[in-house]
């Protein structure tokens, strides 16, 4: 989608098209691959931090009323 929009060329204001060919469309699937697998590799550290404060304050509690 961004690489659609036709740009400005900044001397003489015209509008340069750009053509979607074969080696744009692969960087587009490949960039997308790439955001997509950081969303998700950020999603699974939230979770596992999450997941060890969780397991952590259930230890503490664990420890605490046995004693």
């Amino acid at each position: 989608e961004k690489d659609n929009t036709p740009l400005t060329h900044p001397d003489n204001d015209k509008k340069i098209d750009i053509e979607l060919t074969q080696e744009r469309r692969v960087l587009q699937i490949y960039r997308t691959i790439i955001e997509t697998l950081q969303g998700l590799a950020w999603m699974m550290l939230v979770f596992f931090m999450v997941a060890l404060i969780a397991y952590v304050i259930v230890r503490w509690s664990e420890i605490k009323y046995r004693n």
